[in-house]
């Protein structure tokens, strides 16, 4: 594959595909990862209530529980009341005001790709669980994010298992980008474009990693990083929290399938992965009519450089389609 520029058909943002200067997948290795980092010993989560962390619930219960959910003791937003955005000088500023919470999973030593399905499909519950909560608490709460870290490369400052929740009182930037594009497509075509996106992947047959009944795994064809997968239902909604509980199942086996595949296929790599979700229903409401949420996961394997921060464009050094062939054909 030639070097070749990709418009990001929701973001409008562009990618440079540069293909040629791509490695194997065996040569993505990771640094050895230090003794220190994964003892059980000194880890705030092997003992919570020891640790002095504040529990908010327990999942199922507290005696059989496999997530519990605690409150982060150094949290970027801190609880509080929610007042108007303010003017300093010729800026905006708002207070910081928000929940920004942890799922702990109960196995110190198993990471999220080694969980069966019934372990994943819990964690999914958790999820939705939780999102509900802080929903019908009101407050000032515009966004919702949850994303989950592995390893340190990627921001994982504790080795046991964990995902993290974080509300903000206002949309965050690459969200706002997301929903623009979406809501542009929609006003011009008269389409969901990740409807779109979905049947084109689906036509193609290329970049397609996992199905099953409900759920689609691809790597974008303007993928922004290599081996960058999205999961989408292929019933459409806006808000996360809303997917009927049966399919919870079929996401934790999409999910897992994927992980499992990514950390064979690429020597198990750092990894981040989130759900873009529509901001809540009071702040925007017509999301539901273009807006699809989704998972995305993204291996870290390439290191933004000045190119990058420079002009906005991603460099990824991995074709798409190949991408998508390795893990497709990875068996998990």
């Amino acid at each position: 594959m030639s070097s070749e520029f990709r418009q990001d058909l929701v973001s409008g943002e562009w990618v440079l595909m540069a293909a040629n200067r791509s490695k194997r997948p065996h040569d993505f290795v990771r640094e050895p990862v230090s003794s220190a980092y994964i003892s059980k010993e000194n880890c705030p989560f092997e003992n919570l209530e020891l640790s002095g962390n504040e529990l908010i619930w327990r999942y199922p219960d507290d005696e059989n529980w496999s997530v519990a959910l605690i409150k982060n003791k150094f949290p970027a937003v801190d609880s509080g009341v929610c007042t108007p955005i303010q003017k300093v000088g010729p800026f905006n500023t708002h207070v910081g005001v928000g929940n920004h919470e942890i799922f702990v999973f109960r196995d110190h030593d198993k990471s999220i790709s080694d969980l069966e399905n019934d372990g994943l499909t819990n964690i999914i519950r958790c999820y939705k669980k939780r999102t509900k909560e802080i929903i019908d608490l009101g407050g000032c709460t515009q966004y919702l994010m949850i994303f989950h870290n592995f390893g340190k490369e990627a921001g994982a400052s504790l080795y046991h298992p964990h995902s993290q929740l974080l509300s903000t009182p206002i949309i965050p930037p690459d969200v706002s980008r997301s929903l623009y594009g979406a809501q542009r497509f929609y006003k011009d075509n008269h389409r969901r474009v990740y409807d779109g996106m979905i049947s084109w992947e689906i036509e193609q047959k290329k970049r397609i990693v996992y199905e099953n009944d409900f759920f689609i795994a691809f790597c974008p064809f303007a993928s922004r990083s290599p081996y960058e997968v999205r999961i989408f239902c292929k019933d459409s909604h806006a808000h996360f929290e809303k997917m009927p509980d049966p399919l919870d199942l079929y996401l934790g086996d999409a999910l897992g399938v994927v992980l499992k595949k990514i950390k064979k296929a690429l020597n198990n790599p750092a990894f981040n992965f989130y759900i873009h979700t529509a901001p809540l229903e009071n702040v925007l409401r017509e999301a539901h009519d273009f807006y699809t949420w989704h998972i995305e996961i993204l291996p870290t394997i390439s290191i933004v450089a000045g190119f990058e921060m420079a002009t906005g464009i991603t460099i990824n050094i991995v074709d798409p389609d190949e991408a998508a062939k390795l893990l497709r054909e990875t068996a998990v």
